[in-house]
């Protein structure tokens, strides 16, 4: 009974370290407001996990380092940039639980990136606050263990979107890639694959060929 004790002990420990320490990264950002106002500061963002939020959705926003920390829900947000990720907010039903899309290429057609949590511990904590614009009441999402799940997609806007497949690779990414032949001729040679997706999107935007971990 003490061994079980003393288990639980430490592990609730272990878990509460981790729901309020290094694991939630803070971003230099910008958010717009469904209001029209745009507020400059800090922001963090994690991929939720399923179930984790009942719908939709949540950003951590704070001016700077020292003021207050306030919860932003999905549908206040017009979209975001963390760091340097460009965020918008999909109307698609199908992303109702997961609305935030990352935009890789804002070219005709576009290429989106979805980021989901894989299985793993889902903790909440009660923010305590919150007011104005912000909203109130909304907990604070943390996860524990698991990792991140990857999904691309592409269309003409973040509302009207197909899931990019192992098979369409070669075709969607010549076509959304077409303005520069040197990178096609790189995708239809198979120097960059379905899995490379990351590599090829730095090759796209430098003109460099990334160093992969069989180059060192």
């Amino acid at each position: 009974m003490r061994k079980i004790t003393l288990i639980l002990f430490i592990l609730t420990g272990w878990l509460t370290a981790n729901a309020q320490g290094p694991q939630r990264k803070w971003f230099e950002g910008t958010v717009y407001h469904t209001s029209g106002e745009i507020f400059d500061g800090l922001i963090s963002w994690q991929p939720p996990h399923k179930g984790e939020y009942a719908d939709g959705d949540q950003i951590l926003y704070t001016a700077n380092e020292h003021s207050e920390v306030f919860p932003i829900p999905y549908y206040k947000i017009k979209s975001f940039v963390m760091g340097a990720d460009s965020f918008v907010v999909s109307h698609n039903v199908l992303f109702k639980n997961n609305p935030f899309m990352i935009v890789s290429l804002d070219n005709p057609t576009k290429l989106f990136t979805v980021k989901t949590a894989k299985n793993g511990f889902p903790l909440m904590l009660n923010t305590g606050g919150g007011g104005g614009n912000f909203g109130v009441g909304v907990g604070i999402a943390t996860t524990v263990g698991g990792g991140t799940r990857t999904t691309y997609y592409y269309g003409t806007n973040k509302d009207n979107v197909t899931k990019l497949e192992k098979k369409q690779f070669i075709e969607v990414m010549s076509d959304i890639m077409a303005d520069k032949p040197e990178v096609v001729a790189k995708i239809k040679d198979k120097t960059f694959r379905y899995g490379d997706m990351e590599d090829l999107l730095t090759y796209y935007k430098t003109g460099q060929m990334p160093k992969r971990s069989y180059d060192y």
